[in-house]
């Protein structure tokens, strides 16, 4: 891992029974892409089992230890930049879903026009 907040988000893959370890400097997420991880982190009293999809926050500071299962790959990134990807995904979603309603108000709105009354 690199420690730097300039070296992230970062894109690891361990082989089996590799071993990385370090700190970051921000609040970030460590989510496994594929494989299997084993991860504890200082001063946390639970160790981590993380299988593809799952993840967990590292916090700023303290010694992270990860360890593969089997070649697995995993990405670092900081908690604001995730918040940003899913502000992004919840308004991406929200303008379509906006969009979908003015299009049916335009044509029930130009539907009324033609017909002189209400829309059809």
């Amino acid at each position: 891992m690199n420690p730097a907040p300039q070296g992230l988000p970062a894109q690891l893959v361990m082989h089996r029974r590799q071993v990385r370890s370090g700190r970051v400097a921000q609040v970030c997420v460590l989510q496994v892409g594929h494989g299997r991880v084993w991860a504890t982190q200082e001063g946390r009293p639970e160790d981590f089992w993380l299988e593809p999809g799952a993840s967990m926050v590292l916090l700023p500071g303290a010694l992270v230890v990860i360890e593969a299962d089997h070649r697995s790959s995993l990405r670092i990134e900081p908690v604001a930049l995730q918040t940003a990807r899913a502000w992004l995904r919840l308004c991406g979603a929200g303008l379509r879903g906006l969009a979908a309603a003015l299009g049916g108000n335009l044509r029930r709105n130009a539907s009324a026009l033609l017909h002189g009354g209400e829309g059809r």
